[in-house]
């Protein structure tokens, strides 16, 4: 029954599970809690503890978006999913998951019809059609659960313009944080600070649409788990018939779906739950590489070790018949890696939306594999690292990668050690392997830049496995400022209504002051605490996103085409969606509906230098407007011809960059001044970086591999922090200083 508080509000009846939050926090915050409509975003590892804390603490009202649907990988640590929910929508199988434990308001109400409403929508939030401004001030909060920084910038920019508080996390490793961004309260907001690239990547894009180099050599160490590793399960490529029969099962409930679409939605959208009780009978379609691993892994002695030996014994080499059986398996093996595996997805319409259809490797190319000789011999029978030019900064062909890969398992069959120890960057033959293999994933997906052995070997060196028990913490930190943005709105909405005392400033409605910005610590404070609560520190009076402050940008106005900046700097870097350029105060481009893009068109393909209203030059204003997400921004630009870039050594020394087909720019540094003066302009800034094509990322899943930044890096994010002033140092709630260790990378979670 509907009690009623003293000062007149409802009170909505309490579950007896609900009993405990209610003397915690009151009745009224209770009712505010019941009746509130909450937002998600992601629904991944740190989504799916947020929707089980959401429902055990009452909440009823949940729309959940999310992208991604539900890989093998994800089941050790995404504990709402089984291994029949392989293939389906994480938001829906979620939603559905979460929604069951939310208790009933009565002892009347049925378990499963608690009345509580949680919808999940399986797209992308950056869809400005489906969820725009409007949509989101149909909410009293957000909460972020995401995992890459173009959709974290979408939600938080949209947030800002709802007006609507914002909760985002983040978890790297034993690492964690947790803040809110609320823009009456004068908050920073996720883009006051700059992002560093991003360090963790999905699984499901390692194995199926990698976007950069380093999802290629992250796949590579797992090729070589799967080859040479003592337990060939812990690879990520790995199948087992538990998850072929889950990917069968999925498979059939999707056609009966397309089957059934003629009858609605409801069809459509049916239940996971129902999916989940198809496991299907027989095992689901192998993947084409799998036995062949396995039985390459007899023949290299992988496997076949007996337990009474010491060690195993190598294959001798000198058997021509041997050596020849050993490489034709090996060719088959990559036959099937790099060409047959990607026929077969190219033939199941994966890759029908990407920008880039994967190719092949040639059979050409792979027939290098037999061909291979190792020791001495001309060099084009040679593997690339035993040519008498041989430098490690070198690009290998595909030709080449196959030769080294077949020289690798050549040294492998020769081997007394086996199975062969972890992955080691320091291992010669594991970082031959694994650059090689990385390189052809490449090649067939089109990623670019190449990369040579140096520098597989920088990026293969610093990814590590990460802790997925981080995601339940700061899950359960989010939920506890949700109680508090709660309270600060049923705070304000009971002074607007004349209930609070008269002319009384209500500090509690004001965010700043009632909620944390909370840091999850792997080592403990002097105090003993794990977890460190500081104020929401100030907006950086730099942010154009939320102090539309101008930025300045570096690059070659006579080379750089209008075309280039829209996609690399402005949609790119800066994540425009809808954007609107304005050079002299005339409009070049335009963006957005009801707006022709042949109309513009002829602009893109001109440089800056010679676009109308005299062009852009040094010193130029370019305003860009993006009404979609209520953001505007005025970019200073200054010319720039000469980049310089470190060397290959350990010197520190730099040296002119003159690389071409590199975009070449940098964001940031002082403000230029307009004139005709030189263009060799290094600008001084320290907060200038310079960017590669290859050095930013945007993905879309949960994550599960973190790449560790070197010192250099981590010069450059400091750099790129300061903006020429210093920040003042973060306290503790009893006023000492507390050194900030910010988490500027996305969810991360483990592979076990």
């Amino acid at each position: 029954m509907t009690t009623t508080a003293a000062d007149n509000t409802t009170v909505a009846p309490c579950p007896p599970l609900l009993l405990g939050i209610r003397s915690a926090l009151g009745p009224q915050l209770l009712t505010q809690i019941l009746q509130s409509k909450i937002l998600l975003v992601g629904s991944g590892g740190i989504g799916c503890e947020l929707l089980k804390n959401l429902a055990l603490s009452g909440f009823r009202n949940i729309d959940v978006i999310d992208l991604d649907t539900i890989d093998v990988s994800n089941l050790n640590r995404q504990f709402l999913f089984r291994s029949q929910h392989v293939g389906l929508p994480k938001c829906v199988v979620a939603s559905e998951a979460a929604l069951k434990m939310v208790p009933p308001l009565s002892q009347q109400q049925h378990e499963d019809d608690t009345g509580a409403k949680y919808t999940p929508y399986h797209g992308n939030v950056c869809d400005n059609s489906k969820f725009n401004v409007p949509y989101v001030q149909r909410f009293n909060l957000v909460l972020n659960a995401l995992d890459n920084i173009a959709a974290r910038r979408r939600v938080n920019r949209l947030c800002l313009a709802a007006n609507v508080p914002l909760v985002e996390a983040g978890t790297a490793g034993y690492l964690g944080q947790v803040t809110v961004i609320d823009k009456n309260s004068n908050t920073e907001c996720y883009e006051c600070q700059p992002k560093p690239t991003q360090k963790v990547y999905p699984i499901c894009t390692i194995r199926s649409t990698p976007s950069q180099p380093v999802h290629c050599i992250v796949w590579a160490k797992e090729l070589y788990k799967l080859c040479f590793g003592p337990k060939v399960g812990d690879s990520m490529l790995f199948e087992d018939e538990e998850s072929l029969r889950a990917e069968k099962a999925a498979e059939e409930e999707e056609k009966k779906e397309e089957e059934g679409g003629a009858n609605g939605n409801e069809s459509k959208n049916g239940s996971a739950a129902e999916a989940a009780s198809t496991d299907g009978e027989e095992g689901g379609e192998k993947s084409t590489y799998m036995d062949l691993i396995v039985g390459l892994r007899l023949l290299l002695g992988v496997d076949n070790v007996d337990e009474n030996d010491d060690e195993k014994k190598a294959l001798d080499l000198e058997d021509e018949a041997k050596r020849n059986d050993l490489l034709s398996k090996a060719q088959e093996s990559l036959t099937a890696l790099f060409v047959t595996e990607i026929q077969k997805q190219i033939g199941m319409d994966r890759y029908k939306t990407a920008e880039k259809v994967p190719v092949p490797v040639s059979l050409d190319d792979l027939a290098k594999c037999t061909a291979t000789i190792t020791g001495e011999g001309e060099d084009h029978l040679l593997p690339p690292t035993e040519r008498k030019d041989y430098k490690p900064t070198q690009i290998w062909s595909p030709s080449d990668c196959i030769q080294e890969l077949a020289s690798c398992f050549l040294d492998v069959a020769a081997s007394n050690n086996q199975p062969l120890p972890e992955f080691d960057k320091d291992d010669d033959m594991a970082m031959r392997f694994v650059t090689a293999a990385s390189n052809l994933r490449s090649y067939v997906f089109q990623i670019e830049p190449i990369q040579s052995l140096y520098s597989a070997k920088g990026i293969a060196g610093n990814i590590i496995p990460a802790i997925a028990t981080t995601n339940a913490i700061v899950a359960g930190l989010q939920v506890l400022q949700c109680f508090h943005i709660l309270k600060a709105q049923m705070n304000s909405s009971i002074k607007c209504h004349g209930n609070g005392d008269d002319g009384a400033v209500d500090e509690t409605s004001n965010l700043k002051k009632t909620c944390r910005y909370t840091y999850c610590l792997r080592d403990k404070t002097r105090k003993g605490y794990y977890l460190q609560p500081t104020t929401l520190p100030d907006p950086d009076p730099n942010c154009f996103v939320c102090r539309n402050a101008i930025i300045s940008l570096a690059l070659n106005t006579q080379e750089w085409t209008l075309d280039m900046l829209l996609s690399r700097v402005i949609k790119k870097e800066l994540g425009f969606h809808e954007p609107t350029i304005l050079v002299g105060g005339d409009i070049v481009y335009e963006e957005g509906e009801d707006i022709d893009p042949s109309e513009y068109a002829i602009n893109l393909k001109k440089t800056l230098a010679n676009l109308p209203s005299g062009g852009v030059s040094h010193g130029s204003v370019i305003r860009i407007e993006d009404y979609s997400q209520d953001l505007e921004v005025d970019v200073n630009v200054s010319h720039k011809e000469r980049w310089m870039i470190k060397t290959d050594d350990d010197s520190g020394a730099e040296k002119v960059d003159d690389r071409e087909g590199i975009e070449k720019f940098e964001i940031g540094g002082k403000k230029p001044v307009a004139s005709a003066a030189t263009a060799d302009s290094s600008d001084g800034g320290k907060d200038d970086i310079a960017q590669d094509p290859a050095s930013t990322a945007a993905e879309d899943d949960d994550d599960d591999i973190e790449i560790i930044d070197d010192d250099e890096s981590t010069k450059n994010t400091a750099a790129a922090s300061s903006n020429g002033k210093k920040r003042k140092p973060d306290t503790e709630e009893d006023g000492s200083k507390v050194k900030k260790t910010k988490v500027d990378t996305d969810e991360v979670i483990e592979i076990e």
